[in-house]
């Protein structure tokens, strides 16, 4: 039996752990948000809204200074890639050069909130905290081991919630149970690729272990997986809790729906989860070995006590489900596709047989015609009987004699493929008869006494094994003829095949559902929090809480607790609108500020944890592609659709979050500027590597896209060619210095060229190229100011 701790220790262990201590951060954090006052602060008029005022007075409790505003070049820059991941354009930059407006930046803000490269945008930040991932395995998808192919449609549809500005909740809601909220919806259904991503071939058990720990981490910021082997070391949650979680989960697995317009669910198809078996059980494991389950306890699925506990918070209905859900291959579009694709195998066969001339090969195309069309009414009988199943008429006379008529047409069908492959047996076996003939004949020849008779001897010896394998594939072609005609002639019945269909249970538990429910409850003490502070953390490079996916005893305390459950609150009276807190925060005070220093308050926060400045921080990898396509004007901006090859990642025009990424197929150029960990990344941890200033210098890409910029602003004069360059790639005019550097270099480099023997315009033209490719290794192109 497993030991046990005490009730009163396990108390004892709490109240240590998670006692009224003065300063203990994880307490607040079980209990339900509620909006704090906003606070006074000095000097009056710096607050543009409730963040600033949070902000300043942490700030000022440490007598920190905050900067002054970023100057509009910057700010306009940072807000851009922030929001949409692209530099503004020049026209854009002076655009708002020029707008004098007091909400001029507003209106910027809001246009790029309804930009669709939004989503695309902080699609990709989502997609590291929600661990996307394609499939991996062996190549060709002959065994898929990790995820499932088409998963990308989750990619796209987490992409279009964000733009469409979909509630946090209900992007929860879908991604947990969509199956069961809303079973007919397959544009919703893309979400549970949330779950179908944690499939794992060779593991059931690491496959509900990643599931557990993951949506744990990634909604309640609660490392969960401690609690597999014994009662949480650190967090108010038992063993026993752990498993009732497991149970929520433990009837799921995924499959792939057929999708309009393609039959081939290889080709293309709907990868989601759903429900297989509500009655398997789930035991606590003895020390968390799945080898030794306690099996004296069934467990139920619950949620752990210490969080969200209010009436019927947590209630699970088990789901009835349609019939679309239960059997999709009767889905109407799924007959139809099956129709249509029937039809196109007849009058493929009939336009074959049009073509030919009269002779043996047209009674192979003659059968092949009359079999095209035997299948097709076949299979138009076959859904005649089903109409009749779904009405609850397949008794009547009406029925039975449906019945009757596809079985005849099944019959039909079956004689005719018969003789089909009787034929192609004769054939076969005819020509191979003329090879054996051929052989023999080649041994009475004069080559046998040139030295060549053994190898006459094998070639007659294999083509008569031949023909006598043939000579038993028309006997038996001919036996299947037989038993065919006999079939045909036979009285008819209501004993006909049915179409293969997959059946899938008529009723979900409702777990999930209620499991995603309790999430977003607006008791939830955790579920808001650890949402806007991952947003925070990708507009400051640090979250409020330092550890995104740990805000337990282990993990960091709030730098600025009251600030966190005020956007936590906000986030819930907006419906949960991400777009609501973004604007709240790119439009306030503190993130306007400039990142420039000041060694005062450099000695007092020298981390920055008070936001007396914006901190600098460099571009995540899929940024550092996209602007080097998108400042030469070779960026595709097609959106959607499956992933594309990661061996293309150099080649390829489309934006980065499009590229695959799996196990062993990741983008070299991307790892190498820290790109995301397909097994967990709630968190990028940038680094400073020489391969990273190597890639920008020498990659394919970088080279390719200097040479396409210096092409794209050839017809520039010399003064306004550098000033073209820097804002398009630098987002940025040149300084007097920077702009006399630049056309000194220039100078010096077309005479070198020149030396060399290049005219004057090819000079002209390479030493434009070598400039722009040192703008796409300057700091500035690579960091976020």
């Amino acid at each position: 039996m497993r030991r046990r701790i005490p009730s009163a220790l396990y108390l004892a262990l709490l109240l240590f752990t998670f006692g009224n201590a003065a300063g203990e951060p994880a307490q607040s954090f079980y209990q339900p948000v509620r909006a704090p006052a906003v606070p006074p602060i000095e000097p009056a008029g710096w607050a543009r809204n409730p963040i600033d005022a949070f902000v300043a007075a942490e700030r000022e409790s440490r007598h920190l200074h905050a900067r002054p505003e970023a100057n509009k070049e910057i700010l306009l820059r940072r807000v851009y890639l922030d929001l949409i991941g692209l530099s503004p354009t020049p026209a854009e930059q002076d655009a708002f050069e020029k707008d004098s407006a007091p909400d001029a930046y507003e209106k910027i803000v809001d246009r790029l909130l309804e930009d669709p490269r939004y989503g695309e945008r902080w699609g990709r930040h989502w997609m590291d905290i929600w661990r996307y991932s394609d499939w991996a395995g062996w190549s060709g998808g002959n065994q898929i081991r990790d995820s499932q192919p088409h998963i990308w449609r989750w990619r796209d549809w987490i992409i279009e919630s964000l733009n469409q500005d979909k509630g946090y909740d209900r992007m929860i809601l879908e991604m947990l149970a969509a199956d069961e909220l809303y079973p007919d919806d397959a544009a919703a259904l893309r979400a549970t690729g949330f779950l179908v991503r944690n499939y794992k071939m060779l593991s059931r058990e690491q496959w509900l272990e990643d599931t557990i720990k993951h949506t744990s981490q990634a909604f309640l910021g609660v490392t969960m997986g401690c609690a597999k082997c014994h009662d949480h070391r650190t967090e108010p949650i038992s063993q026993k809790e752990y498993y009732q979680l497991r149970a929520i989960f433990e009837p799921h697995q995924v499959r792939t729906d057929r999708i309009p317009g393609e039959l081939d669910i290889a080709k293309n198809g709907l990868a989601r989860a759903y429900d297989a078996d509500a009655k398997v059980p789930t035991y606590l494991f003895i020390r968390g070995d799945e080898r030794h389950p306690d099996t004296n306890e069934l467990l139920a699925a619950g949620v752990p006590k210490a969080l969200c506990q209010g009436a019927n918070v947590f209630r699970v209905v088990p789901v009835s489900l349609p019939h679309s859900a239960m059997v999709p291959d009767d889905r109407e579009f799924v007959v139809e596709d099956l129709l249509e694709a029937s039809e196109r195998a007849r009058d493929a066969a009939r336009r074959e047989l049009e073509k030919a001339s009269a002779g043996a090969a047209t009674e192979k195309l003659e059968l092949s015609y009359a079999l095209a069309e035997a299948k097709h009414q076949a299979l138009a009988s076959v859904l005649d009987v089903e109409r009749f199943e779904r009405n609850g008429q397949r008794e009547t006379s009406e029925g039975k004699a449906a019945a009757e008529q596809t079985l005849r047409a099944q019959r039909t069908a079956a004689l005719l493929e018969a003789k089909l492959k009787l034929l192609e047996a004769r054939t076969a076996e005819s020509e191979a008869l003329k090879k054996a003939d051929h052989a023999a004949a080649a041994l009475k020849t004069e080559a046998a006494a040139l030295g060549s008779l053994e190898k006459l001897k094998a070639n007659a010896s294999n083509a008569r094994k031949q023909l006598d394998e043939l000579k038993k594939k028309t006997g038996e072609a001919e036996k299947a003829v037989a038993v065919a005609e006999k079939d045909a002639s036979g009285p008819l019945t209501a004993a006909f095949k049915p179409r293969d269909r997959k059946v899938y249970p008529e009723t979900s538990s409702g777990r999930r559902l209620a499991f995603a429910r309790w999430l977003v409850h607006r008791d939830n003490p955790l579920t808001a929090r650890v949402a806007v502070n991952h947003i925070w953390l990708r507009h400051f490079g640090r979250g409020l809480v330092a550890t995104p996916a740990d805000f337990g005893k282990n993990g960091s305390p709030p730098s600025h607790p009251q600030l966190l459950d005020w956007l936590a609150g906000e986030l819930m009276s907006q419906s949960w609108s991400m777009k609501a807190i973004h604007r709240l925060i790119v439009t306030s005070s503190t993130y306007r500020m400039a990142s420039t220093s000041d060694p005062r308050d450099l000695a007092i926060d020298p981390d920055d944890i008070y936001l007396w400045r914006m901190p600098s921080r460099r571009m995540e990898a899929e940024l550092v592609r996209d602007n080097l396509l998108f400042a030469a004007g070779d960026l595709d901006e097609k959106m959607g659709g499956p992933e594309i090859d990661h061996h293309l990642g150099l080649s390829s025009k489309r934006r980065s979050v499009y590229l695959r990424i799996a196990a062993e197929k990741e983008v070299e150029f991307l790892k190498i500027f820290d790109g995301p960990a397909v097994t967990e990344c709630y968190q990028r941890r940038p680094s400073v590597m020489p391969q990273q200033a190597l890639a920008l210098a020498n990659s394919e890409v970088a080279l390719k896209e200097a040479r396409r910029l210096a092409n794209v602003l050839a017809d520039k004069p010399e003064g306004e060619f550098v000033r073209m360059a820097y804002q398009r790639v630098l987002a940025r005019r040149p300084g007097q210095e920077e702009e006399h550097l630049c056309q000194s270099f220039l100078n010096e480099k077309v005479k070198n060229y020149a030396k060399n023997g290049l005219v004057q315009p090819e000079a002209r033209r390479k030493a434009a190229e070598d400039l722009a490719w040192v703008l796409f290794n300057h700091n500035d192109f690579v960091m976020i100011r």
